[in-house]
């Protein structure tokens, strides 16, 4: 379950199970009063501002049949940082307004509360700048070409010359099929100049911003990591090797979408925890898979006699990137290879 609807009266529990049997992956919490015992109806447990703290990060969106002012009572304590916090929706039980509260983009609150609204024949609300005036949040722009921000304080200088309709460039190193604002104006590095009050840049390469303009950098999710090494290589090593690497080919840290080895290194310590530090996907190759495609790339006998594969970490990027571009071949670490490669389209 990763939705929750929450109402404290009736009138609002009908709405709930009305929500409940038309939203996926949701689960209804009520007052004790109108409890029944249902598949997905859970009581709420104790002071409303306690309950909430006990769920508010168990689930990516709370929907409150409630007063908004209860509302904000009970999540302000709990409130952190928008690229964390849950997107919270707030309607009232005559299924009037449907209100977009907290996390409208990151979160999602915004598309939620459009989708309910039309599932209800309710009325939209939605005060944030870039959806009112029919443009884009650069938080926005990021999550739908699956970016991370590198950092939000740009973003949202970056945004608020969006908004105002201010000239802005965007240089990407990566293929955009999606229609901008009139102001946001796709250009080359050669091409900019005063004019442009603010740039998107979407790149995995590290990147020199240019002085008295407001610049925000979103990394794609594509650089795949393939990685052999010796039993007990330990995380610090593997992650020594892993920034070396990116620091040769001028690369983000924040663009690996995954790191990617063989069967028979599965449960090595050292790589699964390496993952967990650059907090990307540990994705497992089976050497059957590696033996159709090792021919195209150099191999060892050393290593073929051992697992029965000459070569790990060139096939199992190549393998999991899409028949990408290698942007590195196999290149050793003391005992650990790293080959890197630029996810195919």
């Amino acid at each position: 379950m990763n939705k929750a609807i929450i109402t404290l009266t009736k009138g609002g529990m009908k709405l709930g199970l009305k929500l409940l049997n038309s939203i996926d992956q949701a689960v209804l919490y009520v007052h004790p009063r109108f409890y029944m015992e249902c598949e997905n109806i859970k009581k709420i447990d104790g002071k409303m501002t306690e309950f909430i703290g006990k769920i508010f990060h168990k689930y990516r969106c709370l929907i409150f049949i409630m007063s908004t002012g209860i509302v904000v009572r009970a999540i302000a304590p709990y409130i952190q940082d928008k690229k964390t916090d849950p997107a919270v929706i707030v309607l009232d039980e005559r299924a009037r307004n449907v209100i977009s509260l907290l996390s409208g983009h990151i979160g999602g609150a915004n598309d939620y509360t459009k989708k309910i609204a039309k599932m209800i024949n309710a009325n939209p609300v939605i005060t944030t700048a870039s959806d009112v005036n029919e443009s884009i949040a650069v938080d926005t722009l990021a999550m739908e070409l699956d970016c991370e921000i590198e950092d939000f304080y740009d973003a949202t200088k970056v945004t608020a010359h969006i908004v105002n309709g201010e000239k802005v460039g965007l240089i990407s190193d990566i293929f955009i099929d999606k229609e901008m604002p009139l102001n946001i104006i796709k250009v080359d590095k050669e091409n900019i100049d005063d004019k442009f009050k603010g740039l998107i840049y979407i790149s995995e390469k590290n990147i020199n911003k240019p002085i008295g303009i407001d610049c925000v950098v979103l990394r794609p999710k594509n650089i795949i990591l393939g990685i052999g090494c010796r039993r007990g290589k330990t995380e610090e090593e593997i992650i020594n090797a892993v920034e070396d690497t990116l620091n040769i080919l001028k690369l983000s840290k924040k663009s690996i979408k995954h790191i990617t080895t063989v069967d028979v290194k599965k449960n090595e310590e050292g790589l699964i925890k390496a993952a967990k530090v650059l907090k990307v996907p540990l994705i497992i190759v089976d050497r059957k898979d590696i033996k159709k495609v090792e021919s195209q790339f150099e191999q060892s006998e050393f290593v073929k006699k051992q697992i029965g594969v000459g070569a790990v970490c060139e096939p199992a990027a190549f393998l999991t990137s899409k028949a990408g571009k290698m942007l590195q071949k196999k290149k050793g670490y003391d005992g650990i290879t790293i080959a890197v490669f630029r996810e195919g389209e």
